[in-house]
């Protein structure tokens, strides 16, 4: 049975600038980090939460579970960074607030990755969770502030960079979305 889906070309638009802000997020997160600059790191993790929260707001797919999954994942990971702002100066809780935006974050990339064949939406889905894990390893070990560590990191962050800033030039260029219908 075919059914149309509402999906205007605005709202593909507000899903492609959710990107664009997220990689501005990223871009100031990877040289905030290179710099050990805070204010320009806290900067870049809010933009990049907000495109997150745009591309997920925005993201088409036919099972609706996929949105509620990247959705609450991106929404719980905010949750817990205004706790950390807030309430908790931990940074545990700033870990695991960058670990579901990343694990939501992971969901769109792969989405887009199986839908267009975008090989660094691939690359990027796989890398989350090894960011996420590695990162947590790190400042259990006690090893987040070790010069060696910290470089490989800044390397590690700005491959990801370039690789997401290929990633959005190739959704940029993608036609924007004419009509959409279900194809099951």
């Amino acid at each position: 049975m075919e059914t149309d889906i509402y999906y205007p070309k605005r709202y593909d638009i507000i899903y492609r600038s959710g990107y664009v802000t997220g990689f501005l997020g990223i871009l100031l997160f990877a040289l905030s980090y290179l710099f050990y600059n805070w204010a320009v790191f806290s900067l870049g993790i809010s933009v990049f939460y907000l495109g997150s929260l745009i591309s997920g707001m925005f993201l088409l797919v036919w099972k609706k579970e996929v949105k509620i999954f990247i959705l609450s994942c991106i929404i719980l990971g905010i949750i817990f960074a205004f706790s950390y702002l807030l309430f908790f100066k931990n940074p545990e809780i700033l870990i695991i607030s960058m670990g579901f935006v990343l694990a939501g974050l992971a969901g769109l990339y792969g989405k887009e990755a199986h839908c267009f064949h975008f090989i660094e939406g691939w690359i990027l889905m796989w890398s989350f969770p090894f960011l996420i894990f590695a990162n947590l390893l790190l400042y259990g070990l006690g090893l987040q502030n070790n010069g060696s560590v910290h470089a490989i990191f800044s390397v590690i962050y700005l491959i990801i960079m370039l690789l997401a800033l290929s990633f959005l030039i190739k959704k940029l260029r993608q036609p924007l979305m004419q009509f959409c219908q279900n194809q099951d």
